[in-house]
């Protein structure tokens, strides 16, 4: 009696059989799986177990990635040449030295660029990185144009364009290494994220190094300025459009502002919890951390951000009837004036996850209508008014978001340093409102309402 034995690799496929005959122990044979030399050379390319090592938006971004670099390397050899016919490339009356100067200059500003671009938006990157993603091409894209124009500008004009191009090349840097380390993150599934970013790599490189090929043709042929620049705007299109698909075809499972804001309203609306691939085709990509809400009838429109609690009790613009509503999580300030409105939250100590608090404010905004009608003071000065939630039917929606594939541990609504409001002796305040938001569940509980004109 014989048995077979397989080796398999982490997608299930055989690489090697085995007959192992229990009467002849001495004899086992072997067959090795022959992999077609096509298939073998694009797995080189793609991360070990594809497609069951990534989520099932992998492949169809890095397509789209793929097709963007290509055309991003030929629009930059453009790009180049202009730089070195600006920096006076065969000419001889340019001084060596001036370049040398205008080059150290570049950089200079380059790095202040990306030292303050780091420091200031270094905590949104992750929670928008789809955004950020985008936004570096489009930086990208701005300093190769700026690029073009260095051979024809004098000098301090020229400068002036130099300096700015490479800041723009500084911030899409930082933006662009960012936002992929955290859309990789979101690709690997079984603690492959290194071994996905090295065949990321490899990716970029054989492209790169096709797009240097096919604009090395390029280079020799095109010389005509208005050539150049009808060629780089057909690029640039290409660019960003793929660009655009790319980032359009990723199903974030974290809930961004933005995200969290399409969720509960169509939760509020219809009493449906959306998935992530839902969600991924309402988001707009160039809505940056939107804190944008609106009432259910849309008379009444504004936003909603996180702050501290002196942004609550200490901005009083002139005009806005303003309401501070105390909840055992956290503060919310509504200013109301017209068909506008400003939300702001400043969660209390010991809040780790501001899910629960955004679903109030958007929950709030979504009754607007409702609550200015009753006046907002009366309306919330009770539990019971209309759009009220328990923290057991909190506790229902987000049990039915994680079972639609939501990941709401992982906080992305915050896009600044996080600032937490210490009440009275603090850490018993903060024991309790962990209590209260354990399962993000804290709601109206005997809130305080106090109105200011």
């Amino acid at each position: 009696m014989s048995r077979t034995i397989y080796d398999i690799d982490q997608a299930g496929t055989v690489i090697c059989t085995y007959t192992d005959s229990d009467s002849d122990k001495e004899t086992l044979k072997t067959e090795v799986t022959q992999v077609p030399l096509p298939k073998a050379i694009l797995y080189a390319f793609l991360p070990a177990g594809f497609p069951h090592s990534v989520t099932d938006d992998y492949l169809a971004y890095q397509t789209y990635d793929s097709l963007q670099a290509f055309s991003s390397s030929i629009a930059s050899l453009l790009a180049n040449r202009a730089v070195l016919e600006g920096l006076g490339v065969g000419n001889a009356d340019a001084s060596a030295t001036g370049a040398l100067i205008l080059k150290i200059i570049q950089d200079t500003f380059s790095r202040m660029a990306t030292i303050l671009f780091a420091h200031r938006m270094g905590q949104a990157i992750e929670p928008e990185c789809k955004f950020y993603r985008f936004l570096a091409d489009i930086l990208n894209d701005a300093s190769q144009f700026l690029d073009l124009l260095t051979p024809v500008l004098p000098y301090f004009p020229k400068l002036g364009v130099m300096v700015s191009a490479s800041i723009f090349r500084s911030l899409c840097g930082v933006a662009a290494n960012a936002s992929k380390a955290s859309l990789s993150a979101h690709f690997a599934l079984n603690g492959n994220l290194a071994e996905l970013n090295a065949k990321e790599a490899s990716q970029e490189t054989v492209i790169s190094l096709l797009g240097m090929l096919t604009g090395t043709l390029v280079v020799k042929v095109v010389h005509d300025k208005q050539v150049v620049w009808a060629l780089m705007m057909v690029l640039v299109g290409i660019h960003l459009m793929m660009n655009y698909r790319a980032v359009r075809a990723v199903k974030m499972r974290t809930l961004n502002r933005q995200r969290a804001t399409i969720v509960f309203r169509e939760w509020l609306d219809t009493n449906a919890v959306l998935t992530p691939l839902q969600v991924s085709q309402r988001e707009r990509i160039l809505r940056n951390g939107s804190g944008n809400l609106a009432s259910k009838s849309g008379d009444y429109t504004g936003y909603c951000q996180f702050g501290n609690y002196g942004d609550i009790r200490g901005w009083s613009p002139r005009g806005y009837h303003r309401y501070v509503f105390d909840d055992p999580g956290y503060f919310l300030g509504i200013w109301h004036r017209g068909g506008n409105f400003y939300m702001r939250l400043a969660l209390k100590e010991g809040i780790s996850n501001p899910l629960s608090a955004w679903f109030d404010a958007v929950n709030h905004a979504y009754h607007f209508d409702s609550a200015l009608k009753d006046g907002l003071e009366s309306h919330y000065e009770n539990e019971g008014h209309v759009g009220y939630h328990s923290k057991e039917d909190k506790e229902t929606i987000f049990a039915a978001l994680v079972a639609a594939g939501w990941d709401l541990e992982t906080g992305a609504l915050e896009t600044t340093d996080p600032v937490r409001v210490r009440v009275g002796e603090g850490k018993k305040v903060a024991a309790l409102a962990e209590k209260d938001t354990a399962h993000f569940s804290s709601f109206h509980q005997g809130p305080e309402v106090r109105k200011h004109d």
